[in-house]
């Protein structure tokens, strides 16, 4: 195996391993009743980026576009999220957060920060700005290669963290 490869084989399966442990807490976050990580993710990326339209949450969160709309109907009759017709573009929809949908987010950051502040009790804050600093380097570095290794898809992610 050529220099390199053993290390990036490690990643792969590190990041591997990390999803699935993450699909794990999101359901135990889902079982006590707070937001999923998909609907967090919605909720976030509209409360930093509103009012937007659907297309660009799609294209942040690397969905399709009828996987989008089932998410945010869902969300809508859950009264977490509001539509209004565009100023610009009377085909298009404006999503915002509603003054419930902004304290539902608040609460699920909350639990989920605390819930992720004990599981870190040992670590240190330089260990846990490290760990984020490293996450957010890998995000960044899988979104801009997602998107200039193929065409430009619904599920090809764009942008950074919001």
């Amino acid at each position: 195996m050529p220099r390199g490869e053993s290390s990036t084989l490690e990643l792969v399966e590190s990041l591997m391993a990390l999803r699935r442990t993450l699909r794990c807490v999101e359901h135990v976050g889902e079982m006590s009743g707070s937001l999923g990580f998909a609907a967090l993710g919605v909720l976030a990326y509209i409360q930093r980026n509103e009012p937007t339209r659907a297309t660009d949450i799609a294209k942040w969160v690397g969905v399709g576009p009828a996987a989008l709309s089932r998410q945010v109907a869902e969300l809508e009759g859950s009264g977490l999220l509001e539509r209004t017709p565009s100023p610009v573009d009377a085909r298009a929809q404006l999503i915002s957060l509603t003054a419930r949908g902004l304290e539902e987010l608040e609460q699920a950051y909350a639990r989920r920060t605390g819930m992720l502040a004990g599981l870190l009790e040992e670590w240190d804050e330089t260990d846990i700005a490290a760990a984020t600093t490293t996450v957010n380097k890998i995000q960044e570095v899988l979104r801009a290669g997602s998107v200039s290794l193929g065409p430009k898809t619904p599920h090809s992610p764009e942008g950074g963290r919001g």
